[in-house]
C-alpha cells in the first residue's frame, strides 16, 4: 500500500491546513521538540481507524481538536485525509475499480467521528478492513513510535504471531474471522432466545388452551344466562305492560278528578274575587287609619325632640345662673378689696402731701443727711460684694461637692440597676440543660429506633412476601400440573370410552363385561377371539348360553386362564378349558391338551387341542379392545386419585394466593411505616436542632450575662468609692450660714 498525500485540517497543532506529500523513497519531517512531529503520525493511525484516545495522548477523542491559543480561538472540528495509490488494483471490493483511495475521518466536538472512502461515508470497521487486507492498520508494528522496539523484543508471543500475520498478509482474514465469529456468537444466542421464546409460547399456548376450555364454558353459560335474562326480561315487561295498564286506569280517574277540582277550583275563584271586590272600601279605610296613624306616631317623636331639647335648654339655663352667681360674688369681693385698698392709697397720698408741703424747709439736712448715706451706701455695697464673693465660692465649692455627691449617687444607682437587671436576667435564663432538650433527644432516639424497627420490618416483611411468592408460583406450578395432568387423563379416558362404546347397545358383546388382569389382555384374546362379539342375552342373534363342562387336569407348566379373567358365569366353560403358559414351554406343553382345551402365552400365542397354532403377530381387535378396556381402568383410577390431588393442589395454590396477598397488605402496611417514622424523626430531629440553637443561644447570653455581671460588680464597687469619697467632702454649713447672715445685714 503506497501512500501518496497526508492533509490535516484542525487535527491538534495543525489548526490550519497542512498537506504532506509522501513521494517515493523516504520521506522525513525535521524540527525541532514540540513542533508536532508525532501528531504527524498520531494523524496517521488516527484516520486508520485508531479508537484509543489514550493512544492520542488524550482523555477523550475530542482532545485532538485544536483548543485554541492565545491568539486563535478554538476549533469545533478535526479532519485528516490520506490519498492512497491503488493503480495495481489491490484493494479489496468494493474499492478495487479505483486508482486512486481518499480515506477521511472528521470528527466534531461532542458529536463523535464519520469515515469517507472516496466521498462515501461508510463504517470504521470497513476502514480498519481496508487496511488490515493490506497488512497494516492503526495498530501495526509498522507503525514505530517511541519505544516500540524494546516493546517488541519484551512482547508475548501473541504479539509476535500478529507481526508475523500481518508480514504474511493474512491480518485481514484473521479480523474477518473474528468479526464472523463474533456473528456466529451472536446467531447461538438468538437461537437459544428463539428455544427460550419458544417454549414461552408453549407455556402461553398450553395457558392459552385452558383459558379456550374456560371461554368455552363461559360461552355455554353466558348463553344460559342470556336464556334466563331473556325469560326475566319477558316477565318484567309483561309485569310493566300490567303496570302500566293499571296506571292507565287510574290516569283516567285522575283527569276525571281534576276536571272537577278544576270546576271547584274556578267557582272558588269567582267567590275570591267577589270577596276581593267587598274588601275594597274595608282597604281604603285601612290605608286612611294608617296615614293617620303613621302621621301620628311622626307628631309624637317630633314633641319627643322637643322636649328633650326644651330639657336641655333648662339644664343649660340653671348653669348658667349658677355661673352668674359665682361672677357676681367674685365681683363683689373684688369691689371690697378695691375699697379697702383706694383707702390705704388716700392716706398714704395725704401723709406723701404733708411731706411734700414740708421738704423746701429741710433741704439743706437732707443733703447732708443723703451724702452720708451715699458714703455708707458705697461701704456697704464693698463690704455686700466681698461677703458675696466670698458667699459665692464657698456655695460654688459647695455646689460642685454636690454636684460630684449627685453623680456619684447617679451612677451608683445606675451601676446596681444594671447589676439587678443582669442578675434577674441571668435568674431568669434558668438551667442551660433544660429537660425539653432532655426529651426531644429521648424521642430522637426513640423515633429513630422506630424507623430503623419499621425498615426491618419492611424488609422482614419483603423477605417474607418473596417466600410466600415463591410458595404462591411453586403451588401454581403444582396445581398446573396437576391440572394438566388430569386434562390429559381425562382426555384418554373419554377418547378411549368413546372407542369402547358398543355399536349394539341393543344386546352389548361380553367383551363389555369381561375383564382380565394387567398382562393377560392378549391371552385372553388369544384364547376367545371373535367370540368375545357374542352378546350374553338369549334374544341376540349370537350369544353366550352357558355350558358346564368338568375342569381339565392340566400338566405341570400350565395354569387356568380364569384365575386371571373376571368374565360372566356364561363364559366359565370356555374359560375353563383355557390355560396360560410361558412362551418357551408353549409349544411342548401343547401335545398334552386335553380334548377341546387351548393353551394361550402372555404374548398373545394359541394352541389348541387339535394342532391349530395362531402366533401373536396375528391381528385381534378383542385384544386391542382388552387393553384399551384395561388402560380405562388404569385411567379411571388415576383419575379418582387426581381429583383429590389437584383439589389439594389448588386449595394449597388458593392457600398460597391468600398468604401471598396477606404478605403484600403487610409489606404496604409496613411501607407506611416508615413514612410515619421518618416524618417523626425529621420532627424529632428538627426539634432537637432547634432547642439546641435555643440552648447555645441561652449559653452564649449566659456567658455574656456573666460577663456583665462582673464587670456592673467592679463599676459599683468603683461608683460606690468614688461616693464615699464625696460624702467624706462637706461643705461647711455654719460658714455659709454665717456668710447668708452677714450679707443679709449688709444689704440691709
Amino acid at each position: 500500500m503506497q501512500f501518496q498525500r497526508l492533509r490535516l485540517v484542525g487535527f491538534k497543532s495543525f489548526v490550519d491546513p497542512a498537506e504532506v506529500q509522501i513521494e517515493p523513497g523516504l520521506t522525513g519531517v525535521v524540527g525541532p521538540n514540540g513542533c508536532g512531529k508525532s501528531n504527524v503520525l498520531e494523524s496517521l493511525r488516527w484516520v486508520m481507524g485508531a479508537n484509543s484516545a489514550k493512544a492520542m495522548r488524550g482523555q477523550g477523542m475530542d482532545d485532538v481538536i485544536f483548543a485554541g491559543a492565545a491568539n486563535r480561538p478554538p476549533r469545533n472540528h478535526a479532519e485528516v485525509q490520506l490519498t492512497i495509490d491503488n493503480a495495481q488494483r489491490r484493494a479489496p471490493q468494493p474499492f478495487t475499480d479505483s486508482a486512486v483511495l481518499e480515506v477521511s475521518r472528521r470528527i466534531d466536538r461532542g458529536q463523535g467521528s464519520t469515515y469517507r472512502i472516496n466521498g462515501k461515508e461508510v463504517r470504521a470497521r470497513d476502514v480498519q478492513l481496508l487496511f488490515a487486507d493490506a497488512s497494516t492498520g492503526a495498530n501495526s508494528p509498522a507503525l514505530v513510535r517511541q519505544g516500540q522496539i524494546s516493546e517488541l523484543i519484551a512482547a508475548k508471543p501473541q504479539n509476535r504471531r500478529r507481526i508475523l500475520e500481518e508480514a504474511g498478509g493474512v491480518a485481514g482474514l484473521h479480523t474477518r474471522r473474528h468479526e464472523a465469529e463474533l456473528r456466529l456468537k451472536a446467531a447461538e444466542a438468538n437461537l437459544e432466545r428463539l428455544d427460550d421464546i419458544g417454549r414461552e409460547l408453549e407455556t402461553s399456548l398450553n395457558r392459552l388452551r385452558r383459558e379456550a376450555r374456560q371461554a368455552e364454558k363461559y360461552k355455554k353459560i353466558s348463553a344460559e344466562i342470556r336464556a334466563l335474562q331473556s325469560a326475566l326480561l319477558f316477565v318484567r315487561w309483561n309485569d310493566a305492560r300490567l303496570a302500566s295498564e293499571a296506571a292507565t286506569e287510574e290516569l283516567r280517574e285522575a283527569e276525571r278528578a281534576t276536571g272537577e277540582a278544576t270546576t271547584a277550583a274556578a267557582r272558588a275563584q269567582t267567590a275570591a274575587l267577589s270577596a276581593q271586590e267587598a274588601m275594597k272600601p274595608a282597604r281604603e279605610e285601612d290605608a286612611v287609619a294608617g296615614a293617620l296613624l303613621h302621621r301620628a306616631s311622626l307628631e309624637r317623636d317630633r314633641l319627643d325632640m322637643a322636649e328633650q331639647q326644651a330639657r336641655a335648654e333648662v339644664d343649660r339655663l340653671k348653669a348658667e345662673v349658677a355661673r352668674i352667681s359665682a361672677d357676681q360674688d367674685r365681683e363683689t369681693a373684688m369691689a371690697h378689696d378695691a375699697a379697702v385698698e383706694l383707702e390705704r392709697l388716700n392716706a398714704e397720698l395725704e401723709a406723701l402731701t404733708a411731706e411734700i408741703a414740708a421738704a423746701p424747709a429741710r433741704g439743706p439736712e437732707l443733703d447732708q443727711a443723703l451724702a452720708t448715706a451715699e458714703d455708707a451706701r458705697r461701704a456697704a455695697d464693698s463690704e455686700v460684694e466681698r461677703i458675696a464673693s466670698s458667699l459665692a465660692a464657698i456655695e460654688a465649692r459647695a455646689n460642685a461637692e454636690s454636684a460630684r455627691k449627685r453623680d456619684a449617687e447617679a451612677r451608683v444607682a445606675r451601676a446596681t440597676a444594671g447589676l439587678e437587671a443582669a442578675r434577674r436576667e441571668r435568674e431568669a435564663l434558668g438551667p442551660l440543660e433544660t429537660p425539653e432538650l432532655t426529651e426531644a433527644r429521648a424521642a430522637l432516639e426513640t423515633t429513630t429506633a422506630e424507623l430503623t424497627a419499621a425498615r426491618a420490618g419492611v424488609e422482614t416483611a419483603e423477605a417474607e412476601r418473596g417466600d410466600l411468592a415463591r410458595a404462591e408460583q411453586e403451588a401454581r406450578t403444582a396445581a398446573r400440573a396437576a391440572e394438566d395432568r388430569l386434562g390429559r387423563l381425562q382426555t384418554e379416558a373419554r377418547g378411549l370410552a368413546s372407542l369402547l362404546v358398543s355399536a349394539r347397545r341393543d344386546h352389548p358383546p361380553a367383551l363389555d363385561k369381561v375383564s382380565a388382569d394387567k398382562g393377560y389382555e392378549a391371552a385372553l384374546a388369544a384364547a376367545l377371539g371373535d367370540d368375545l362379539d357374542a352378546a350374553l342375552d338369549a334374544r341376540a342373534a349370537a350369544y353366550w348360553g352357558g355350558a358346564e363342562v368338568p375342569a381339565p387336569t392340566w400338566p405341570a407348566g400350565i395354569e387356568p386362564l380364569s384365575a386371571h379373567v373376571s368374565a360372566p358365569d356364561p363364559l366359565a366353560a370356555r374359560l375353563a378349558l383355557c390355560g396360560v403358559a410361558s412362551a418357551a414351554d408353549a409349544a411342548r406343553l401343547a401335545q398334552f391338551l386335553p380334548p377341546g382345551a387351548r393353551l394361550v402365552t402372555r404374548e398373545g400365542d394359541l394352541y389348541r387341542w387339535d394342532g391349530f397354532v395362531s402366533r401373536a403377530e396375528a391381528p385381534r381387535p378383542a385384544a386391542v379392545r382388552l387393553a384399551q378396556r384395561t388402560r380405562l381402568a388404569e385411567l379411571e383410577a388415576e383419575i379418582d386419585v387426581g381429583k383429590p390431588a389437584l383439589d389439594a393442589a389448588q386449595s394449597a395454590l388458593k392457600s398460597a394466593t391468600e398468604a401471598f396477598r396477606v404478605a403484600e397488605e403487610a409489606v404496604k402496611a409496613a411501607r407506611l411505616k416508615p413514612f410515619a417514622a421518618d416524618k417523626a424523626v425529621a420532627a424529632a430531629r428538627d426539634r432537637v436542632e432547634t432547642l439546641a440553637r435555643d440552648q447555645a443561644r441561652r449559653e452564649a447570653r449566659a456567658q455574656a450575662l456573666d460577663e456583665t455581671l462582673a464587670r456592673q460588680s467592679t463599676e459599683v464597687e468603683a461608683a460606690e468609692a468614688a461616693l464615699n469619697e464625696a460624702l467624706t467632702v462637706e461643705a461647711p454649713s455654719e460658714t455659709l450660714d454665717a456668710l447668708r447672715a452677714e450679707l443679709a445685714a449688709a444689704r440691709t
